[in-house]
């Protein structure tokens, strides 16, 4: 087996396994809506915050923030939304689709696909890839305030959307942690360990309930935009993301961040902020269910073909 191939399941594969259990744990009963629900709010609120905090807090400041890897995703995220702007105006033909389907094709999942994969891939660069999402996480939502209301038949308050996302607890989460690490402020050794336990949750249980929450009966309508869109999210976005990588000079590990954090689904949040403009939720729904579908093994073709190229690093896990 070649050493790319290799790479390529030792990084996918435990995310996969982690989704598919979810799956099977819901319809065994293992897992119910509730708790899926209230595993969700927990990761969200306290365990994600958390795993984000200690990762930046016990980093160098300086390793932690990279920016050239926060320049690639915030410019190279503007530029394909613009392009794919124009793309849409004559491929989807309902206008308040739009700013769906386009959310949906550069909203990847990063704060548990993308941070999975990169903590498997490249655990060294863990910090790195924390404030890489938490960088980009802030373009994601800001953009799609932005696109939503602008094909929204109606208006929508987007001072109350931004405040939501000042609110952010992964985003107050990252600025403590960027502020502590700065300024040297150590916190109490109860308080350290309190937060690596809350850290160790995250990423298991994130990957456990986005598989139970799937729901692929939502993939029976609107096949036209969910084709594009797949498009789009598995190809488009990920090559715009390493060409201006690529131009801007980042390394193969940065690089390799890129490319995982970029390559991942859309994330679920889509969905929520679809359902909060009245655009189409369903839709959106849709394209959630059927990117973590099919994204993540075209993602694993990527991973061995961009490797062996040469152009993203090998995983360096131990």
């Amino acid at each position: 087996m070649s050493s790319a191939l290799m790479t390529a399941l030792l990084v996918v594969a435990p995310v996969m396994c982690l989704i598919i259990a979810g799956v099977v744990f819901k319809r065994v009963g293992l897992m119910s809506d509730e708790f899926v629900e209230g595993g969700s709010k927990l990761i969200y609120n306290v365990s994600l915050p958390a795993l984000l905090f200690n990762a930046i807090y016990t980093a160098d400041f300086a390793t932690a923030a990279n920016p050239n890897l926060i320049a690639a995703s915030v410019i190279g995220t503007i530029v394909f939304v613009l392009l794919f702007m124009g793309i849409a105006h004559f491929i989807v033909p309902q206008r308040t689709d739009r700013g769906v389907v386009i959310q949906g094709a550069y909203r990847s999942n990063i704060g548990i696909v993308g941070l999975a994969l990169s903590a498997n891939a490249y655990p060294e660069f863990f910090a790195t890839a924390s404030v890489f999402m938490a960088c980009t996480t802030l373009i994601y939502n800001l953009l799609a305030v932005l696109l939503l209301n602008f094909y929204s038949d109606k208006q929508h308050s987007v001072r109350d959307n931004i405040m939501g996302l000042i609110k952010n607890p992964i985003i107050i989460a990252i600025i403590l942690a960027l502020t502590a690490s700065y300024f040297s402020i150590r916190l109490p050794g109860v308080a350290q360990i309190s937060l690596a336990y809350f850290a160790q949750l995250t990423l298991p249980l994130a990957l456990l309930c986005t598989g139970a929450s799937l729901q692929f009966f939502a993939m029976k309508a609107a096949i036209g935009s969910m084709i594009i869109t797949n498009v789009a999210k598995c190809l488009l976005y990920p090559a715009v993301i390493l060409s201006i990588g690529y131009y801007i000079g980042l390394n193969q590990i940065e690089m390799g961040i890129a490319f995982l954090m970029s390559a991942s689904p859309t994330a679920a949040a889509s969905y929520i902020m679809a359902k909060k403009t009245n655009s189409n939720p369903v839709l959106a729904a849709n394209i959630v269910v059927s990117t973590t579908v099919v994204a993540i093994p075209i993602m694993m073709a990527g991973l061995i073909v961009l490797i062996q190229y040469g152009i993203i690093a090998p995983a360096t896990i131990n």
